[in-house]
């Protein structure tokens, strides 16, 4: 009963997972926004490279689990003191129940240098191999003509754009970063429940010093996927950290899905930081799920104390 219980959850769950979360979600959004958002690329003036691994409701057969690599920078003389041209990559493997995506994208980001901030704009290019493997189901109706074709490496191309405000201590974005609305399956080109719906990313944070040693940040991330013919609540995380000495960071979030998430992210060296977060379910699905795992580990190639990042990153060893 437990079993058929949590198929039934996932599967009333998976069409608003893959509406409005066409690009994977994360807990711990804040530390690597060119997942979501191509002008943050170079932002931070190190070169980094991230990798982030999410394990979506553990204890469900089928749940969501992702993995992203990334590498960013800004581009030209390091002996500048600004560089204007930003570039990046990512690679993605997410897996939904029978449904796996392989994902690439470039980023670009030309950034104009104020007297106290930077204002970036960025795009990215790419796309992602679909495949879903339909004969796995048992479905309750037999032969089900939606599910009596298996799709293999349907490649989905796509675009985004984005705009990224930041300075010492603030940041705020907008971004779009699936501009196409691509059909999973060709073949029903007129089915509206295999297309990608469009979404966009609002985001924003401000770090405040409370003492010599402590600094609060609060922060928040909004996302909104639909258009003409279908669109999903604007869905929120709501997150502050408490940063000490600028290399330890506890956060505590509340997504408007009805979850919480603990956040630690440590700077472990001048260029090694490490984070690990759990989402918590405040809905019924929670003693099913067996929680949300999130682990990021991230590099800098940092040259110059001078060139690195800011107060509103833990990451200034």
């Amino acid at each position: 009963m437990k079993n058929i219980y949590c198929c039934v959850c996932l599967a009333l769950l998976l069409p608003y997972y893959g509406f409005a979360q066409n690009e994977a979600h994360f807990t711990m959004f804040m530390y690597n926004k060119l997942l979501y958002n191509p002008a943050y690329a170079g932002s931070r003036d190190v070169t980094s490279v991230n990798a982030d691994d999410r394990d979506q409701w553990n204890n469900i057969n089928g749940a969501p689990k992702t993995l992203n690599l990334t590498a960013d920078g800004p581009v030209g003389s390091y002996m500048g003191t600004f560089r204007k041209v930003a570039l990046g990559i990512s690679l993605s493997s997410e897996q939904i129940g029978v449904e796996k995506n392989t994902n690439l994208m470039a980023y670009y980001a030309y950034r104009i240098k104020f007297k106290n901030s930077v204002l970036s704009f960025g795009l990215s290019g790419g796309g992602k191999l679909y495949s879903a493997n339909y004969s796995e189901l048992n479905p309750y109706q037999q032969y089900d003509p939606n599910l009596t074709n298996n799709i293999k490496n349907e490649f989905l191309p796509n675009f985004g754009a984005g705009v990224y405000w930041s300075a010492d201590r603030f940041y705020a974005g907008f971004s779009v970063p699936n501009l196409l609305e691509d059909y999973y399956d060709k073949i029903k080109i007129n089915d509206e429940e295999s297309r990608e719906i469009r979404g966009y990313y609002l985001n924003c944070g401000y770090v405040f010093t409370a003492t010599d040693i402590i600094k609060i940040q609060p922060q928040i991330l909004a996302r909104y996927s639909g258009d003409a013919g279908y669109s999903l609540p604007v869905n929120c995380d709501f997150n502050v950290s408490v940063i000490a000495y600028d290399r330890l960071m506890f956060g505590l979030t509340y997504r408007t899905d009805k979850s919480f998430e603990g956040i630690v992210h440590v700077q472990a060296t001048r260029n090694i930081n490490v984070g690990f977060a759990y989402d918590y379910l405040a809905s019924g699905l929670n003693g099913y799920s067996g929680g949300t795992y999130e682990v990021v580990v991230g590099y800098d190639f940092v040259r110059d104390n001078s060139k690195y990042a800011p107060p509103r990153f833990v990451r200034t060893f």
